[in-house]
């Protein structure tokens, strides 16, 4: 069971990274060019600026992922927050040159910020609450994610 779950938690990063992709390589602004005609403007624009504010959550999903996945291997380290904080924001990088090859998309610095910031505020976070906050919900998920693939000690085999 703890195999098939680690596995599981190992892959779903991977999984989702692909999702990522698969989303930014396919968009047509003609599918969604005749909502203008019955949509308040205002609703397209705060559909519009939701859509942007996706690139934060996005990014920031993505190191929450690679993170769970890494504590079913052991205990959060610094240097693996940090590993996985480059992770992240190459995969935004990558991402974006990507969509310089996607018809109606385009390569964006501020798209590259959002991903950042995601990334960085959920890292921040993660990382106040795993180790630093005893009585945090998130802190003991993940915690306990940790401990729930740690080997039993008290069992003695011979």
């Amino acid at each position: 069971m703890k195999i098939f779950c680690r596995f599981t938690l190992t892959i779903l990063p991977i999984f989702y990274m692909y999702l990522v992709w698969q989303q930014t390589s396919q968009f047509d602004p003609e599918s969604v060019s005749d909502l203008s005609d019955v949509l308040n403007p205002y609703l397209i624009l705060a559909i519009g600026a939701m859509l942007e504010m996706g690139h934060l959550f996005e990014f920031g999903f993505l190191y929450f992922l690679i993170i769970w996945a890494l504590l079913s291997y052991g205990d959060l380290k610094k240097w693996m927050e940090v590993i996985v904080i480059i992770i992240s924001i190459s995969y935004g990088v990558v991402d974006e040159i990507h969509q310089i090859f996607v018809p109606f998309r385009s390569f964006s610095i501020v798209d590259l910020i959002k991903n950042t910031l995601g990334v960085m505020v959920i890292a921040i976070l993660i990382h106040k609450k795993y180790s630093k906050s005893e009585g945090s919900r998130l802190g003991l998920f993940l915690r306990s994610s940790t401990n729930f693939f740690k080997k039993d000690k008290s069992k003695v085999n011979f």
